[in-house]
């Protein structure tokens, strides 16, 4: 096996948690769908909501490439659907708004990542982030972390013209390490996403699985190690 020479990190997800920006992100619905006037319960908004973004996610996981603005509006659209009505673009533009307030207040990276961080960069790999996500909400989200300087190069889907799964991002990134397939370690949170699209380019890929409760799910796709934090992948490379 060649010796390592680059390890990859998903952003959302792998070097923070959703977990912690998740009640903002739920109050933000709420009051989006307060808004336009829907009445139902929260509990019945956020059932709603996790139902049309499955949907929505499936339909768009085939495309090379998208911007998530437009998959999460379709996600929020098909919501409101259910409802009987639709956000104006006024509405929504309010609810991204917030979204960024509370993002700012919630966001919170897991433990152990930049110390993980640089004991990798002291053995000399090169080090990258590899993110679905438009460039507005990168740019946002890496400026909260303040891990820019951690890292040799950053990658958004919308920079790389390419969504994980699809095999373009990946061949983007690692001309980025000028490191061949088998160099690179992949490390994510999505089996569907990360996983796939590491394991079909030739990266050794590495999920990071945190739920205490249960182990990741039996699939076709399986990655080539998995850890609970991100501090274990220094004994694997």
């Amino acid at each position: 096996m060649a010796d390592a020479r680059a390890v990859f990190f998903d952003f959302g997800g792998t070097l923070f948690d959703y977990e912690t920006t998740a009640p903002g992100e739920r109050a933000c619905l709420i009051e989006l769908a307060r808004a336009a006037g829907i009445t139902a319960t929260s509990q019945d908004i956020r059932r709603a909501y996790r139902s049309a973004l499955k949907n929505v996610f499936y339909q768009y996981l085939p495309r090379p490439y998208y911007l998530h603005r437009d998959m999460f509006q379709d996600a929020l659209q098909a919501t409101a659907a259910q409802f009987g009505t639709t956000f104006t673009q006024e509405q929504l533009a309010r609810y991204r708004a917030a979204q960024h307030q509370r993002r700012e207040q919630d966001f919170c990276l897991r433990d152990g990542v930049t110390e993980t961080l640089v004991a990798l960069r002291q053995r000399g790999l090169h080090l990258g982030i590899v993110s679905n996500a438009d460039n507005d909400q990168f740019s946002h989200l890496l400026q909260l972390s303040r891990l820019g300087p951690c890292f040799d190069s950053l990658l958004s889907s919308e920079d790389a013209q390419s969504c994980k799964p699809d095999s373009a991002i990946f061949s983007h990134a690692l001309a980025q390490a000028d490191c061949a397939p088998n160099q690179a370690y992949f490390v994510g949170d999505s089996l569907q996403q990360d996983i796939v699209g590491a394991n079909r380019a030739g990266m050794r890929s590495v999920l990071i699985w945190s739920r205490s409760d249960t182990d990741p799910p039996d699939s076709s796709t399986q990655p080539r190690h998995v850890i609970r934090s991100i501090s274990e992948i220094l004994d694997i490379v």
